[in-house]
């Protein structure tokens, strides 16, 4: 008889049991992607430091080998500036910013720091 009723608070609440799983799904995704951002901008890093920064002369070339800024702005003119960091601010101390023309190609970058609010 117990293990009968046990039986039935298992199924009674799957729709709480499904929903946990997909959070803990949810959340492996998120920490692989943050180790992504996180890994893109280590390789974006080193590329500064030795000075490889001025062999990615465009658009796709950052694309392919740092992936997706974590944010793009529209400038004036066409120009467009991505923003380059650690996914998560507070982890970050540094920040790239680099801008692009018309035709995508890469007109110059700046490395900041990441100011603190907290």
């Amino acid at each position: 008889m117990l293990l009968s009723l046990s039986g039935c608070t298992a199924i009674n609440n799957l729709d709480e049991i499904q929903t946990l799983s997909a959070y803990s799904r949810e959340k492996d995704n998120q920490h692989r992607e943050v180790k992504v951002i996180n890994n893109h901008y280590d390789a974006l890093n080193i590329a500064i430091a030795q000075g490889h920064i001025k062999d990615y002369k465009d658009k796709s070339s950052f694309l392919h080998s740092f992936g997706d800024p974590i944010l793009k702005k529209d400038l004036s003119g066409g120009q467009e500036r991505w923003l380059y960091r650690y996914a998560i601010y507070r982890f970050a101390k540094t920040k790239v910013y680099v801008y692009f023309d018309s035709h995508g190609q890469m007109i110059r970058w700046e490395q900041l720091p990441c100011p603190k609010f907290f």
